[in-house]
C-alpha cells in the first residue's frame, strides 16, 4: 500500500527533497518492492511537444512501439480536436520514457508534420483515382491545413502503426489511420528534418469501408485500431463499433458490437479476409461487460497475438488469431488494486466523466505496458496522459486465448461507464 501510494504522489522523484529524505524513500522502496514482488506498479506522466516551450500535447490517441529506420521508441498521434496537436505524429524514445519521473512530464523527441505526397497531388489523384474526388479532395485539405497551422480541420488520426508496404520494394513504413469522416489508412515516409522537426510525406492512401448498417452518424465509430499482421500489406484492424449501446444515445460516446479482423491493402482499400475477421468479432463480442463494447487501438505481441483495448468496457482483451478466440486480460480499473478512473480523477487535469478514455495499447522492450488517454470531448481539458504498468506479467507465449475468460485472477473491474 506504501509502495503505490509512493508512486501515486511521485514522492521517489521529488528533487528538492533532502539527501536524507532521498535516502528514508530510497530504503521504503527496496523494503516495499521485496514485500510485494510481482505487484504491478502504475505510473502516469503528461505529455509535452518538443522544444524548451513545448506544449501539452492534445487528444493523443493509440501507440506503437518499435523501430524506423533511424527512429525508435513509443509512437503516438493526435485527432482533429488536439488544437495545434491535431493531426500530428509524436515520437518518445526509450532514453526519455526510461527517465521519466511519475507524476512528471515526458518530452516528445520527435514531432513530425503529415505532408504532401511527393509526386504531387495531381499525380497522386491519378494514382489514387479509385478513391474518387471527395475524399481526395478530403485528403488535400487536411494535409494543407496540418501544414499552415491555420483553422481549417486537420487530420483525424486516431491509429499508427509500423508496417511494410504493400508496393514492391515494400519499403517499412508509418502507417496511420485519419478517421473522420471516412476510414482512410495512410502511407507514409518518415523524413528526417531540422532538430525535433520531421516530415512523413504521404505516399499512398487506403479506404476501409463500413458497412451501411454499422455506419454512425456522428462518422466516428469507424477504423480505430490498426496493427502490422506481418506480410507486406497485411493489417489487423479493429472498428470502434458499429451501433450505439443505447437508443437515442447521448453524448455519442458510448459503442457496441465492434468488428476486428485482417486485411490486405490493394486497389485503393482495405481488403477484408472475411472468415477471420468474423471469427474474431465474433469472440471479442462475447468478451463483452456491461452494455457498451468499444474496440480503440491494438498491439501486435511477439508471438502474434493481439492486445485489443475495450475503451467503455474498460478491459484489454488477447485476442489469438490461431486459435480465433479472446480472453480479457486486465481492466484498467483494478490493476493490481489499481483503478486508474480514481488515479486519474485530476490528471492532467478534473475528470467529470465517469470513464478514463483509453485509447493506445503498446508494449516496450522490457515488457512495461502503456496506455495513452484521449480525453472524451465533454471533459473540460484536451492534455493527453500515458500510463506505463511495469510488473505486469505478459501471457505466456504460446498460451492460447480460450474461453477461460478472464487471464489475471482478480482483475475484475469496477468500470462504471455505460452500465
Amino acid at each position: 500500500m506504501i509502495h503505490k501510494l509512493l508512486c501515486r504522489h511521485g514522492i521517489a522523484s521529488a528533487r528538492s527533497q533532502r539527501f536524507v529524505q532521498e535516502r528514508a524513500v530510497a530504503v521504503v522502496f527496496l523494503a516495499c518492492a521485496t514485500l510485494s514482488a510481482g505487484e504491478p506498479s502504475v505510473t502516469w506522466y503528461r505529455l509535452q511537444s518538443p522544444g524548451l516551450d513545448g506544449e501539452e500535447i492534445e487528444q493523443a490517441s493509440d501507440l506503437c512501439y518499435g523501430p524506423l529506420g533511424e527512429y525508435r521508441g513509443l509512437w503516438t498521434v493526435c485527432d482533429r480536436n488536439g488544437g495545434r496537436s491535431a493531426g500530428r505524429i509524436y515520437l518518445f524514445a526509450p532514453k526519455a520514457l526510461a527517465a521519466a519521473r511519475a507524476g512528471g512530464s515526458i518530452t516528445a523527441d520527435h514531432e513530425f508534420t503529415v505532408t504532401p505526397p511527393p509526386v504531387g497531388w495531381s499525380t497522386f489523384g491519378r494514382d489514387h483515382a479509385r478513391l474518387g474526388p471527395d475524399v481526395l479532395n478530403h485528403i488535400e485539405e487536411r494535409v494543407a491545413a496540418g501544414l499552415t497551422g491555420g483553422d481549417g480541420k486537420r487530420l483525424d488520426l486516431e491509429a499508427v502503426t509500423i508496417g511494410v508496404s504493400s508496393a514492391a520494394p515494400h519499403k517499412p513504413r508509418l502507417f496511420v489511420v485519419a478517421e473522420e469522416p471516412y476510414s482512410l489508412m495512410l502511407e507514409l515516409e518518415v523524413r528526417a528534418g531540422q532538430g525535433a522537426s520531421a516530415s512523413a510525406e504521404l505516399i499512398a492512401a487506403y479506404r476501409y469501408f463500413e458497412r451501411d448498417e454499422g455506419h454512425g452518424a456522428d462518422f466516428n465509430d469507424g477504423l480505430e485500431g490498426l496493427a502490422y499482421a506481418g506480410s507486406p500489406g497485411e493489417f489487423w484492424w479493429a472498428e470502434e463499433g458499429t451501433r450505439l449501446h443505447q437508443p437515442n444515445a447521448h453524448p455519442r460516446l458510448f459503442f457496441s458490437d465492434p468488428r476486428v479482423g485482417r486485411g490486405e491493402l490493394k486497389e485503393g482499400a482495405l481488403v477484408v479476409d472475411q472468415p477471420i475477421s468474423d471469427a474474431l468479432t465474433g469472440a471479442v463480442r462475447e468478451r463483452k461487460d456491461g452494455a457498451a463494447q468499444t474496440l480503440n487501438a491494438l498491439c501486435v505481441m511477439k508471438d502474434g497475438r493481439l492486445l485489443a483495448v475495450d475503451r467503455n468496457g474498460g478491459w484489454v482483451l488477447l485476442i489469438d488469431p490461431v486459435s480465433r478466440t479472446a480472453a480479457r486480460w486486465f481492466n484498467v480499473y483494478n490493476v493490481g488494486g489499481t483503478n486508474l478512473r480514481e488515479a486519474l480523477a485530476a490528471f492532467p487535469g478534473p475528470r467529470g466523466m465517469t470513464y478514463v478514455s483509453i485509447e493506445g495499447i503498446a508494449v516496450d522492450d522490457r515488457g512495461s505496458v502503456w496506455l495513452v488517454d484521449d480525453p472524451a470531448m465533454p471533459e473540460p481539458f484536451r492534455a493527453s496522459c500515458l500510463v506505463r504498468i511495469s510488473g505486469l506479467p505478459l501471457p505466456p507465449e504460446g498460451d492460447p486465448a480460450s474461453s477461460r475468460g478472464t487471464l489475471v485472477p482478480g482483475s475484475a473491474g469496477t468500470s462504471p461507464a455505460a452500465r
